[in-house]
């Protein structure tokens, strides 16, 4: 019997701070399967509940394990070319001074431009519905989510490479709605504005010093709270810009509710100190849901 499959070109439009099974040990980037099923996990929770998400991609919890009923892996072989000069974690600051803590200086990145092809593969005992689910939440991935080290703030942004990608603010928006996203808001940032994956980047990282607002941007203290406002870098046919998603916080059908989160950081992102790089991007267009 031979399984059915189906192959998914993506591109990193920015540098990939995805690291070996080494972790700080290494000192370079690789594209690795297991993040990436994770995030796809993610994603197929958000569409269609942690239920389904483990019947599809497996379980090992307690006495109710279970197989996965579809397999992800790479065709052909996997370039891994590294960023050189090596990319810097906060691209937005000034490059520490010798001595100094190099938390926000440069690290082992996959370079951006690169290209990868996934496998997805339906095994035995994956019925239709499932199958299709796990093509949708691998989708999702690829148009809303990042990979890698800072990838809340623009790094590792992959986008697909199809017949099906959006190129437009129209069809971004439907194809959004065709994957059946629920509870979540949408914007887009700088479409029009002619600026390099390099400079969103740089803006997306430029964030809140200090960070008193843990509800919008996430936090480390008194605990690590990832931030809920999430951003990378799409390309709409030759465009580029940011994308920005939140949870919404209340369901509602007053359409400003459910903004709540991402109105909430355009506007604290317009009036920060030094707000120049967000201005120059605009306002923000909410395009979902």
């Amino acid at each position: 019997m031979q399984l059915k499959t189906v192959h998914f070109t993506f591109t990193l439009l920015t540098p990939c701070f995805s690291g070996t099974a080494l972790g700080k040990q290494d000192n370079h980037a690789e594209m690795r399967i297991p993040p990436i099923r994770g995030h796809v996990r993610f994603w197929h929770r958000t569409l269609f509940g942690s239920e389904n998400c483990n019947t599809v991609w497996g379980s090992a919890s307690g006495d109710k394990g279970k197989a996965s009923v579809v397999a992800l892996r790479f065709v052909g072989p996997v370039s891994q070319q590294q960023a050189s000069p090596k990319a810097f974690v906060l691209p937005h600051k000034p490059a520490p001074q010798p001595r100094q803590p190099d938390f926000r200086g440069p690290r082992p990145a996959l370079a951006a431009e690169q290209q990868f092809v996934i496998e997805l593969q339906r095994l035995v005992g994956c019925n239709e519905s499932d199958w299709l689910n796990a093509q949708r939440a691998l989708k999702a991935w690829l148009l809303l989510g990042c990979l890698g080290l800072r990838s809340n703030r623009a790094a590792g942004s992959v986008w697909p490479v199809a017949d099906w990608v959006p190129t437009g603010r129209d069809s971004l928006k439907a194809e959004l709605a065709k994957l059946g996203l629920r509870n979540l808001t949408v914007a887009l940032i700088g479409l029009d504005k002619n600026k390099t994956p390099a400079q969103l980047r740089e803006t997306a990282s430029d964030t809140i010093q200090g960070n008193p607002h843990q509800r919008v941007f996430g936090g480390i203290k008194p605990e690590r709270h990832p931030s809920p406002t999430k951003f990378k870098v799409i390309r709409l046919a030759q465009q580029y810009c940011l994308l920005a998603w939140a949870p919404d916080t209340q369901i509602v059908g007053n359409d400003s509710q459910r903004r709540l989160i991402l109105a909430e950081a355009e506007r604290l992102l317009n009036t920060k100190p030094n707000p120049a790089r967000w201005q120059a991007l605009g306002e923000w267009d909410y395009i979902f849901p």
